[in-house]
């Protein structure tokens, strides 16, 4: 076939058939439908133009005004014009390759009968359309030799079975079948010379078993309605002969071979996509083993990704509950029995290609069967129930799809097949179909039916048609949602507020586990689908209720971490200041961004408030009552702190780079103990980790003064610039305090800025008792400390001081005219130019709050609490140590940490000065396993570190941050019952 010049009569659609005699067996077959003859010359519009007809089969009568036309498929019955600037695309005949075991065409004046196979003629049923400008086809499968569709699974499987030898001359072969396959297998069973067992159940009709039986092999007739794992159900029957006769039964096993739908992707793919000239727009047909709608489906989306593929099914099978609603194909249950013989099933098969199927229509039997009368009382054309289910569908999604749209469905068996059944009034009857009986309001009735659609199924088109009609939707009206959804929502916030109380009033009590259940990714989301809550946000996801929306909280709370329990004592932070809370809810309420005064008034003040509280905490004598000159922030966490205090020293030592970029000299220093935040502050600012500098520290994992003077001279003597010192105030793992005094010289001989990273241990500042931590800590260019540490305040909550006034507006202003306008009013008092950030959260509130409840008093008791308990517990390891060697100290308390290893009988005594490498190497895998016991009992969270630097192996490293619930016999019986479970280890 060469491209088109002018206009040119384009051989379509199909396999290709050469033969004058070939092509009047197909004429004589199509006349041979009742009601069907060959008419003259017409026409029919498709959403690409007018294309010329030769021949077309109409309908002798009918009250339609658009009688049915078949578009064969043989080349001077049917052909298209095609315009000039559309050059047809050659394709090869089949018949033009060897064709053993394919579906080909007749090369000669006289075929056979698998030559009859396939290229079935394609009817125009537009009538049936309820938008006009929809096209309907539907391919006439009836025609095949056997009766029906299946002859293409029937003889592929076959012979592929044959080619690969699964299947050798003198085997039976078995199908189970709902009928027309066990049709098919029959026929190509009697070609090619092999016995066949077909099983199918008793809702097959009279006439398609006897069909079965006809080509001379044996019928097993099985209970209908049983479940898919009975072993009477046909399936398990062949499943079981052939487990009984390896060897001598090659079982079929449609359902799940995947030749099936291999069969529907070579053939009737092409020939639609050919015999609609690429127009289909939409493939919809029932299943059964799946087949039909993957193999076709996925040959179709090759072509046009944007074809839409639609299932329908019959009320009662799974396949709807599967694809629309989700449930696992193990959890599947059919609702309901249904009539429609061949589509629907109890059970997913294997075949079914999920990803393929864009959409689904369902149907009930009476509305299938209805339309099969109004097909043959209307049309002439009779026509089997699966038939009349695919066409009530059509209708159905004609009525739903875009204008010009063209939808592609098959017939797969005639209705021959179903005398007794849907063309018998009183079978009808029987079982209360009667209304199929007039097709009066059928296509009203189709216009009410339901199309579900999976939310990624439209065309480009069809999504920007649809997201313009939702645009334009979302404006109109007094509010987006309904005054009643806003009050359910309302309602929902005040019925969840007493739970989150009662939640933490729960957790403080300390009888839950502190871990509700450990559980992996892969557990948690299963838990939560379980829970109706999946944690993916899936998209198209429908709307929640409030009810769902409340089982979901509920799930996440059961699920979670009781960080307030006394024994979460695993991370710098535990439990929450309830008055915090309350600041917290009112700021998320407020929901107000503290970045200019005009927006935020009272929220910046306060913040401002907090600034110069803790100013004064860390600068200030005890009883001085004057606040510094100061600048600072609230930032939402210690590690930005901390970036904070870098950019200040950077703009101080090298303004330019503010403009210009960093110029590669300058370096920086921090303990070799302290946070990684310092490392990844130098990384995101661009000095490189390099340039990050690791000083020494003594035993106690405090800086070595001498230490950072000796790396000081050394940078300085490659050329670099010294510009920034990072201390801690109680550090990470062994809550060390730096020697600041001895820093701060160090500091200011070689004029480097000096930062105390406090987010820890700077609470300590709170207290008289605790303050001598900090000395020489004011002697500092800036501080921070994270009070939703120590203080147990609401996740996050940090806050960042130093001396120099206006330092932060210096090193980070942009001076955004759109918020900072310096002619509105109270422009001096906004914060926002300060930061790096533009919206920020009122973390102040909850700070300024707890204080005002608190006093300095509670929080000094507080901080009190936390110190003196970690001393407790230090003690308690000691003498347990004394006692029978069952802990083991491997560091102090210094601030509120305390580490020790825990050791079982069989590695007593342990001495971590005297150990052997393989003792050490024992020791540390012990705080991993009784950790895990722990987690899984729901028993304490205590986290476990080595020190590497230090020679020590993992120890458990115990925090008491936030202690206001937790008590000395708390953690006396915490360390027995962690005795109780190590023994064994």
């Amino acid at each position: 076939m060469s491209a088109a010049t002018g206009s040119l009569s384009l051989p379509l659609l199909g396999h290709l058939a050469t033969s004058r005699n070939a092509r009047a067996r197909r004429n004589r077959a199509a006349a041979a439908i009742p009601g069907v003859s060959l008419g003259k010359s017409t026409s029919v519009f498709t959403p690409r133009g007018p294309k010329r007809i030769a021949r077309v089969v109409t309908s002798k009568a009918g009250p339609h005004s658009n009688p049915p036309r078949a578009i064969s498929t043989v080349d001077d019955v049917l052909a298209f014009t095609v315009p000039t600037d559309e050059p047809a695309a050659e394709t090869a005949s089949p018949a033009d390759s060897d064709c053993e075991g394919e579906f080909c065409d007749m090369k000669e004046s006289s075929c056979t009968t698998r030559d009859l196979i396939g290229s079935t003629p394609l009817l125009d049923l537009s009538a049936y359309s309820l938008n006009p400008t929809v096209k309907i086809l539907a391919k006439c499968e009836y025609l095949n030799p056997s009766g029906s569709i299946k002859d293409r699974i029937a003889t592929h499987i076959l012979d592929k079975a044959i080619k690969s030898g699964d299947l050798k001359p003198g085997m039976t072969v078995v199908a189970a079948t709902s009928g027309n396959t066990g049709a098919a297998i029959a026929m190509a069973c009697a070609l090619r010379g092999y016995d066949y067992i077909v099983i199918t159940n008793e809702k097959t009709s009279k006439e398609k078993v006897d069909a079965m039986r006809a080509y001379g092999g044996e019928v097993i007739v099985s209970p209908s309605g049983v479940s898919p794992d009975d072993p009477q159900h046909y399936q398990n029957i062949e499943n079981k002969l052939c487990e009984e006769n390896p060897g001598t039964y090659y079982g079929v096993d449609q359902y799940n071979n995947p030749y099936n739908a291999d069969a529907y992707e070579a053939t009737l793919g092409p020939e639609i996509w050919r015999q609609s000239v690429g127009a289909v727009t939409h493939f919809i047909v029932g299943g059964s083993t799946g087949g039909t709608v993957s193999g076709t489906g996925r040959y179709l989306k090759q072509e046009n990704p944007d074809v839409r593929i639609v299932l329908a099914d019959p009320r009662g099978s799974v396949f709807w509950d599967h694809v629309v609603n989700g449930v696992a194909a193990d959890d599947v249950k059919v609702s309901k029995s249904w009539e429609t013989e061949g589509v629907g099933k109890d059970s997913i098969p294997g075949c079914l290609d999920v990803s393929i199927v864009d959409g689904m229509v369902r149907a009930t039997d009476e509305q299938a069967f209805g339309v099969c009368r109004e097909l043959a009382s209307s049309d002439g054309l009779l026509v089997g129930g699966s038939s009349g289910l695919n066409l009530h569908a059509s209708r159905v999604l004609s009525g739903d799809v875009a204008d010009d749209s063209v939808i592609v469905t098959v017939f797969p068996d005639n209705g021959v097949k179903y005398l007794s059944k849907i063309y018998n009034d009183d079978w009808l009857d029987s079982k209360k179909m009667g209304g199929a009986k007039n097709s009066d309001g059928n296509a009203e009735r189709a216009a009410e039916c339901e199309v579900y659609w999976r939310p990624d199924a439209l065309s480009f088109a069809e999504r920007k048609a649809a997201a313009d009609a939702a645009a334009a939707a979302a404006v109109e009206g007094d509010n987006l949602w309904p005054e009643d959804e806003t009050e359910r929502e309302l309602k929902f916030l005040e019925e969840l507020a007493p739970k989150l109380t009662q939640y933490h009033r729960d957790s403080i009590k300390g009888d839950e586990r502190v871990h509700s259940k450990l559980q992996s990714p892969e557990e948690l989301a299963a838990t939560f689908a379980a829970a109706g809550a999946p944690i993916d946000l899936a998209e198209g996801d429908a709307p929640a209720t409030e009810e769902q929306l409340a089982l979901a909280v509920q799930a996440v709370m059961d699920n979670s971490v009781r960080s307030s329990h006394p024994m979460f004592l695993n991370q710098l932070y535990a439990g929450v200041d309830v008055v915090a809370l309350a600041g917290e809810w009112t700021a998320s309420a407020l929901n107000a961004n503290v970045h200019t005064f005009e927006v935020a008034p009272v929220l910046t003040e306060i913040e401002k408030a907090v600034l110069a509280k803790t100013a004064r905490m860390w600068l200030n004598k005890p009883g001085s009552k004057t606040t510094p000159p100061h600048d600072g922030l609230l930032v939402p966490g210690g590690s930005l702190a901390n970036m904070y205090s870098m950019i200040l020293a950077r703009d101080r030592a090298e303004p330019e780079a503010k403009t210009k970029g960093a110029s590669g000299n300058l370096v920086a220093f921090c303990s070799e103990q302290s946070h990684y935040s310092y490392k990844k502050s130098a990384m995101v600012m661009g000095l490189g980790m390099d340039n990050m500098i690791k000083v020494k520290c003594d035993q106690s994992g405090a800086m070595i003064p001498a230490e950072l003077e000796k790396a000081v001279q050394e940078a300085k003597s490659r050329g670099k610039v010294p510009f920034y010192v990072g201390t801690t105030a109680g550090s990470t793992v062994l809550g060390a305090f730096d020697d600041y005094e001895g820093c701060a010289d160090v500091c200011e001989k070689h004029d480097m800025w000096m930062h105390v990273d406090g987010a820890w241990g700077g609470a300590a500042a709170l207290s008289p008792t605790r303050r001598h931590n900090l000395q020489g800590a004011n002697r500092a260019d800036s501080f921070c400390w994270n009070p939703h540490k120590m203080l147990g305040l609401p996740l996050q909550c940090s806050i960042f001081v130093t001396k120099q006034p206006g330092a932060l507006s210096k090193a980070n202003a942009a001076q955004a005219d759109y918020l900072f306008q310096p002619d509105k009013n109270n422009a001096a008092a906004d914060l926002g130019d300060r930061t790096i950030q533009c919206g920020r959260k009122a973390d102040a509130l909850k700070i300024w709050l707890a204080w005002k409840a608190r006093g300095d008093e509670g929080w000094a008791n507080l901080v009190d609490r936390s110190f003196g308990l970690a001393e407790y517990v230090e003690a308690s390891v000691r003498e347990r140590c004394e006692k029978d060697g069952s802990f083991v100290l491997a560091a102090p308390a210094q601030c509120a940490n305390i580490g020790f290893w825990y050791v079982p009988p069989r590695l007593r005594p342990f001495d971590v000065e005297s150990a052997t490498a393989d003792q050490l190497t024992e020791i540390g895998f012990v705080a991993p396993k009784l950790k895990d016991r722990m987690q899984r009992t729901g028993d304490a969270m205590i986290g476990f570190q080595p020190i590497d630097s230090m020679n020590l192996p993992n120890f458990f490293r115990l925090v008491l941050p936030n202690s206001r619930h937790l008590s000395k016999n708390a953690l006396d019986a915490m360390l027995d019952r962690m005795d109780d479970m190590g023994k064994d280890l």
